[in-house]
């Protein structure tokens, strides 16, 4: 069954006019059956032929009609995921799990949206359409890594995770990463440790901004000052891990506690220690975040924040529906509580 409709667009000093797939269909020289293939994946049609109507689909701002698709259909009952790195992901695995107890009790389908293109013609709403998905979740982006405006504005249902996107029918959840690196600060200063830097991920990332956040106002709670050079910058990763860990270790008075904004980075950290002939944590103690498979393994076993990524993937469907079947509803803003996980990586700060 073919969708006829689509929605309205303006042209400069017109009238609004309806543009529709026959429209379409008719500029770019094909059948609506074509353009209905093209629009819904379908891999029988040929590149050149799948640009062709695309390219047209994008100059006329055609948009299927989610009114007309009602009319003529059921509800999809299929939700779509964004992930920036793909199904490697290190929390993924559990974000699935999670996720896989409200699908199976809300009735839904998961598809992954696997990212086409980075063009600047890319579209996030002609994707989540072709998909015909009836709301989104998306992981893994930050504030700068693409336009999500197009996506907000749709009024396409979206859960953000760890991205504070909270407009229109978009929500997000997320760790309360400020409070988590507050108290690892508190562990440091307990263990009378007073020069304790933080290795950051990317500083545009949100959880980053946070976890900065959080160790300032763990250093000003236990009235250690903050110093800028204490503070070195790394992208999660057990390379930049090991990199900034070097810096730090150059400075005239390294420190002798390091938190880590994820377990890879503290990881590095841990190899770039040794491999300066100091010991962990006799000499300098490691604090990582996320409590990833590797934080138990390796030696010393890793002393890091657990975040609760099971729930994260619950809530985050179970948020979504609410979005979904209650267009009145304010989008959500959901903060779920961490736990420091004590192991061997610390100890009290030498004498």
């Amino acid at each position: 069954m073919v969708i006829s409709e689509g929605i309205f667009r303006k042209e400069a000093g017109c009238e609004q006019i309806a543009t529709n797939i026959r429209d379409v269909a008719r500029a770019a020289g094909v059948s609506v059956a074509t353009v209905s293939k093209v629009l819904n994946g379908y891999t029988t049609v040929n590149k050149k032929t799948k640009e062709r109507v695309l390219e047209f689909v994008k100059e006329m701002q055609f948009r299927p009609n989610s009114a007309a698709c009602a009319l003529v259909g059921r509800r999809s009952m299929t939700i779509g995921i964004f992930l920036t790195t793909g199904l490697a992901h290190p929390f993924f695995t559990q974000i699935l799990s999670g996720m896989e107890q409200s699908l199976k009790s809300k009735g839904y389908d998961l598809i992954y949206l696997a990212q086409l293109s980075w063009s600047n013609d890319y579209s996030f709403v002609r994707h989540c359409q072709s998909r015909n998905v009836e709301g989104v979740v998306v992981f893994g982006f930050q504030h700068d890594d693409m336009n999500f405006s197009e996506l907000i504005e749709s009024g396409i249902p979206s859960l953000f995770i760890d991205l504070d996107v909270c407009e229109g029918r978009a929500g997000y959840i997320s760790s309360d990463n400020q409070d988590a690196a507050q108290r690892t600060v508190q562990y440091l200063s307990g263990l009378n440790h007073r020069k304790i830097s933080f290795l950051s991920g990317n500083k545009e990332s949100y959880v980053s901004r946070h976890r900065l956040e959080g160790y300032r106002i763990g250093l000003e709670q236990a009235e250690i000052p903050y110093r800028e050079y204490y503070v070195a910058e790394g992208d999660f990763t057990r390379e930049t891990g090991y990199t900034a860990m070097q810096k730090l270790l150059a400075l005239p008075e390294p420190p002798t506690g390091v938190i880590c904004c994820s377990d890879m980075s503290a990881v590095g950290a841990m190899d770039a220690i040794r491999d300066a002939g100091l010991s962990v944590p006799e000499h300098i103690s490691v604090i990582g975040f996320d409590d990833i498979e590797i934080a138990s393994n390796v030696r010393p076993a890793l002393t890091t924040v657990r975040q609760d990524m099971i729930t994260i993937g619950r809530r985050s469907i179970e948020l979504l529906d609410d979005l979904i079947n209650n267009k009145e509803l304010s989008p959500p803003e959901v903060i779920v509580p961490t736990k420091l996980i004590i192991r061997d990586s610390c100890a009290p700060v030498r004498e």
